[in-house]
C-alpha cells in the first residue's frame, strides 16, 4: 500500500454514519476512503453526494487496498462476507468490527489477523459522540496508537474491556435513541395537555442542547439536578416521581439488551462454525 486508506464494507446505518463522519469537516480525504456495498446503487448514492469518494467492485478489493477495514454488515451476513475475503489477514491490515455480534473473543479465535471491535454512535455523523474500542490480542502498541488516532477524528474514544461494552453501549450507542424517547415522552404529555406539538419539539431540542452544554461546562449530573430541583418546588416533586419509577425501568432496559446480545452472539457463533 502506497498510502493508508480506510475501507468500509457495508453502507447501512453504521457504514453510512462512518462515511459521513470521516468525510465531515475534512477528517479524512475522500479519495482515501474505499466503500463497498453488495447493492451498488447504495454505495453510488454516497459517491454522488461526496465527489471523490472511491467505490470498490468487491469486498476483497477493500481488504487488498486498505490499512483499516471496517466491517459494517449485518451479523447474519458475516459468514458470507468471510467466505469472500477469507479469515487470514496480513500484518498490514487491521480488521475493525462494528457488529453487535460475534464478540471480539470469538472473532479473535475464528480469524487470523489484527482484529478490533468498535462501538460507534450515530451522533458521530455530526462530529460528536463516543467510540468504544476493544483491542484484539494481536495488535502492537503502534497499531493501537495509530488506530486511536484515526478513531479520535470522529469522536471521543474510550478503550474498554469487552465485558463492559454492553452497559457502556447502552449509554453511548443505544443512548441517543433512549434519551430521545424519554424526552419525546415529555413532548407527548405536553401535547396531551393542549400545547403546540411543533413548538414543544423545538423547545425540547433546544433544552437538550443547552443541558448537554451546561453539563459539559459544570461536569456534574447530580449538581445540575440539585440546582434545578430546589426543595419544595415543582421540579423536585417531579424528580421524586422519577426516583420512584425510573430506576427499575432502566434496570430492565439494561437486562434485555444484555440478553439480546448474548442470544445473538450464540446464534452467530454457531452459524460461523457450521
Amino acid at each position: 500500500m502506497e498510502e493508508k486508506k480506510i475501507g468500509i464494507i457495508g453502507t447501512g446505518s453504521l457504514g453510512g454514519m462512518l462515511i459521513r463522519a470521516f468525510t465531515g469537516k475534512g477528517a479524512w480525504p475522500k479519495d482515501k476512503i474505499l466503500v463497498f456495498n453488495r447493492t451498488p446503487a447504495k454505495a453510488e448514492k454516497y459517491q454522488e453526494d461526496l465527489p471523490g469518494l472511491r467505490l470498490a467492485a468487491s469486498p476483497q478489493e477493500v481488504v487488498d487496498q486498505c490499512r483499516w477495514v471496517f466491517l459494517c454488515v449485518k451479523p447474519g451476513d458475516l459468514k458470507d462476507l468471510l467466505a469472500e475475503i477469507g479469515t487470514v489477514f496480513g500484518e498490514d491490515r487491521i480488521i475493525i468490527s462494528t457488529l453487535l455480534s460475534p464478540s471480539l473473543k470469538e472473532l479473535d479465535r475464528l480469524l487470523q489477523g489484527k482484529i478490533v471491535r468498535v462501538y460507534p454512535s450515530v451522533t458521530q455523523s455530526v462530529g460528536h459522540g463516543v467510540n468504544l474500542v476493544c483491542f484484539g490480542s494481536r495488535l502492537s502498541r503502534a497499531d493501537r496508537e495509530e488506530l486511536l488516532g484515526l478513531i479520535n477524528l470522529i469522536g471521543k474514544t474510550f478503550v474498554v474491556p469487552e465485558e463492559h461494552i454492553r452497559p457502556y453501549g447502552d449509554i453511548t450507542s443505544c443512548g441517543p435513541a433512549f434519551m430521545s424517547y424519554m424526552v419525546y415522552s415529555l413532548v407527548e404529555e405536553a401535547v396531551e395537555q393542549g400545547v403546540d406539538e411543533k413548538k414543544a419539539e423545538e423547545m425540547a431540542l433546544e433544552t437538550m442542547l443547552g443541558t448537554a452544554l451546561l453539563l459539559r461546562e459544570e461536569g456534574s449530573f447530580a449538581g445540575l439536578i440539585s440546582r434545578v430541583a430546589t426543595p419544595g418546588g415543582c421540579t423536585a416533586e417531579g424528580i421524586r416521581v422519577l426516583q420512584a419509577g425510573l430506576p427499575p425501568v432502566i434496570r430492565e432496559v439494561f437486562r434485555v439488551t444484555w440478553e439480546k446480545e448474548q442470544s445473538l452472539n450464540q446464534r452467530i457463533t454457531r452459524e460461523l462454525e457450521s
